[in-house]
């Protein structure tokens, strides 16, 4: 059976897939809590977790979309409407875009951060990225900020797409990402 004619992703899809949405969801929690730290050794702790966790992300994320372009997803049931494929098509195409910007502008914001970040503790990302300049910190943290919000809002849709798919239509959707092979949808 071909990637294109089976009903579920591949187990090396299935893993990236959660192990990105994991690390997403652990380097909100970290990101958002920038605001309460108090003091210089929490910000640098929350530094450093932040930008382990987006890294890793990141360097998960590009490997999904290279297994992506060799492993098609499989097709969609036939009961997903024609303007429910475009939508999933569409949102899919920007949720790979905002996974891909949010960490290259936390990057960049990196470069021009008046603390050391330290990714995994094992070496300075603003003297990694010097070349990206140092000056503008706050414009930078818009542009990384205004990413994350999108990255949420889309993540929402898309989470609320699969609960649709999964409880309301029960067209196995949802089930295609899911680990082991479950029932097929009616």
């Amino acid at each position: 059976m071909t990637q294109r004619t089976a009903v579920h992703y591949s187990g090396i899809a299935k893993f990236l897939h959660w192990a990105i949405a994991l690390l997403i969801i652990m380097m909100l929690v970290f990101g958002q809590g920038f605001d309460d730290v108090k003091t210089d050794p929490e910000l640098a702790f929350s530094l450093t977790g932040h930008s382990s966790l987006g890294l890793t992300a990141l360097t998960l994320i590009i490997l999904r979309i290279l297994w992506r372009i060799g492993h098609p997803p499989p097709a969609l049931p036939a009961t997903v409407s024609p303007a429910q494929a475009m939508a999933s098509k569409l949102s899919h195409l920007l949720l790979y875009a905002l996974m891909i910007y949010v960490p290259l502008t936390g990057i960049y914001t990196a470069a021009a951060h008046e603390m050391v970040v330290m990714p995994w503790n094992a070496f300075d990302l603003r003297e990694v990225v010097s070349f990206l300049g140092a000056t503008d910190f706050e414009g930078r943290r818009f542009l990384h900020e205004l990413g994350t919000w999108l990255l949420i809002a889309l993540l929402a849709v898309h989470i609320g797409a699969a609960f649709l798919h999964q409880f309301i239509q029960k067209d196995g959707v949802l089930r295609r990402i899911w680990f082991g092979k479950g029932k097929q949808a009616k």
